[in-house]
């Protein structure tokens, strides 16, 4: 499930007797690293776990912990998480960050989510990172 954001600005200028456009033009590097930078901005980052198999937006939370740490490197967001040995030990499905969220599940806005099975045992420590790029599409 690969997905690209494309962000895109048309102009437009208008005269009393004649609109000319729309026209393309460019986004520049500045412009995509203050879009990242917003995201990186957001409050209370949750990563959460579900253990449910749909392929909709829909998480089953089995597990929610508090973002780590976030970074940003120019265009890049990056949402870093550790699980120590007694966290989200099991089965999951999907993994997803929520924006502005709190310990109750659902809370928040879904940022994103990964469909993927995976499974973590008692003994592992488990570093779990999601990295945003805003780039032209």
């Amino acid at each position: 499930m690969a997905e690209c954001v494309k962000f895109k600005a048309d102009w437009i200028l208008i005269y009393p007797d004649v609109i000319l456009g729309p026209f393309e033009n460019a986004i520049t590097p500045e412009g995509f690293g203050l879009v990242a930078s917003q995201i990186a901005a957001a409050p209370a980052p949750w990563l959460a776990l579900g253990s449910d198999m749909t392929t909709s937006f829909v998480l089953g939370e089995t597990f929610r912990v508090p973002v780590s740490i976030v970074t940003q490197d120019g265009n890049v967001v990056r949402f870093r998480t550790q699980l120590t040995p007694a966290q989200a030990n099991g089965d999951h499905q999907k993994l997803s960050i929520f924006l502005g969220g709190t310990a109750t599940p659902g809370s928040g806005i879904m940022l994103n989510q990964l469909r993927q099975p995976f499974s973590k045992a008692s003994n592992q420590i488990l570093t779990v990172e999601c990295r945003i790029y805003i780039v032209s599409g």
